[in-house]
């Protein structure tokens, strides 16, 4: 059984063409083009982990990643954070939150596949 991965971003090219590479890797992939849909979303598919961007409309990416913190059922799921804004500010935000990673736009696939296999191990044997 595959990895899910929920990517959470509102731009489309991008979520298409990472939809694809994760899947190639071997995830099962579902994205979300905005904070709400990625509520939803998280709480039907319990993904393995996130892949979030900070600036989206409606519920930005830390708004997402403090209500997954408030749940019990989605507090442990590890947070990649895939954002253009690569700033100290933006970087202590994920992680204060609790981000596992903060990956900046552009990004290399082969190091985002690597990353993510990586938290989804470290938090499977956390539960093991």
């Amino acid at each position: 059984m595959a990895d899910k991965i929920l990517i959470v971003d509102d731009d489309r090219g991008l979520t298409r063409a990472l939809a694809v590479r994760l899947r190639h890797a071997g995830f099962e992939v579902h994205v979300a083009n905005d904070g709400q849909e990625g509520t939803a979303l998280v709480q039907r598919q319990r993904p393995s982990a996130i892949v979030l961007d900070i600036d989206m409309p409606h519920f930005s990416g830390p708004e997402f990643h403090e209500c997954l913190q408030l749940a019990a059922r989605t507090r442990s799921i590890p947070v990649v954070y895939l954002s253009g804004h690569d700033s100290a500010l933006y970087r202590r935000l994920a992680f204060e939150q609790g981000a596992r990673a903060f990956v900046s736009k552009p990004y290399e696939t082969a190091y985002l596949v690597q990353l993510l296999r990586e938290v989804v191990s470290e938090q499977a044997a956390a539960n093991a």
